[in-house]
């Protein structure tokens, strides 16, 4: 316990010298300010050179947004073509197809007028007609 006591009493003799080593004053000359100024005039430089350089990152940007927006307004137009050629193809198929119908329908409808007359006169024809829905 005596040699801990007597520890510390050193310790707390020697202190105050330690403390006065670390607060010791350094001088501050005309080159450290000298290269301070450098420093800052070096860092304004760098920093108008990286402003210059992000404004001219930024007007690429803009011209490529300008023509993703003319390659979009682009596919809207082919996209608008191709739909109306689809529509215009598919309303031809379908108005074709019921424009070459109709005269086959007509002469469905006169053959059938004709066997339901003729079946009049055949009874056998007539039952046969009945049978697959006709009369």
């Amino acid at each position: 316990m005596r040699t801990i006591l007597k520890i510390t009493v050193l310790f707390l003799m020697f202190l105050p010298a330690i403390s006065r080593a670390e607060s010791k004053d350094i001088p501050f000359t005309l080159d450290d300010r000298d290269r301070i100024i450098r420093t800052e005039q070096k860092l304004e430089a760098l920093k108008t050179e990286m402003k210059i350089r992000f404004d001219a990152n930024d007007k690429r940007f803009e011209n490529i947004d300008k023509r993703f927006d003319q390659l979009f307004n682009f596919l809207w137009a082919i996209i608008g073509i191709f739909t109306t050629m689809m529509v215009s193809v598919f309303g031809f198929a379908f108005w074709d197809r019921k424009l070459s119908l109709a005269p086959l329908k007509r002469e469905d409808e006169k053959l059938k007028s004709v066997l339901r007359e003729f079946s009049r006169s055949q009874p056998k024809l007539a039952e046969i007609l009945k049978n697959a829905g006709m009369l």
